[in-house]
């Protein structure tokens, strides 16, 4: 016998968070975009600094939007971007040895290393949200999670 599925509790709309994480990682591929162009010569900042700027309040848009959220699948959304998260900092750590070991230092490659954190964050928030903003299940067994952990 078929049961009856659960109503849905789901963002089903356009969300601001999908908007403000991928404007976040667009404003960081820029500053990044520009870092790179002019490498190994001086890199005029302003630019970059604008980007990275705009990417962090549209981070810290995308995670108070995030944390306002109710019946939301926290343990779906953490299992998804912890591993993510794993992902992208391996990135920014090759990212930043190279770019050290081609001869970036001082405030370039301090920025450069700003602007890959901050990606670094978006994309597990971005995919994590992605997955679990579709979730029926509202309790961690739900998700296949254990709840004694």
């Amino acid at each position: 016998m078929v049961g009856t599925p659960e109503p849905y509790s789901g963002d089903t709309t356009r969300s601001p968070i999908v908007a403000c994480t991928i404007g976040s990682i667009v404003c960081s591929f820029l500053a990044i975009g520009i870092i790179a162009a002019y490498l190994p010569q001086a890199v005029p900042l302003v630019w970059p600094l604008a980007f990275l700027a705009a990417s962090g309040v549209l981070l810290a848009t995308a995670i108070v939007c995030l944390l306002r959220l109710r019946q939301f699948a926290w343990p779906l959304f953490f299992a998804v971007a912890r591993w993510i998260l794993v992902l992208t900092a391996v990135f920014v750590v090759l990212s930043v040895y190279v770019f050290t070991v081609d001869g970036t230092n001082g405030v370039t490659l301090t920025v450069l290393a700003i602007v890959l954190v901050l990606t670094a964050l978006n994309v597990p928030i971005l995919v994590g949200f992605s997955v679990a903003r579709h979730e029926r299940g509202t309790t961690p067994s739900d998700y296949g999670v254990p709840t004694g952990v």
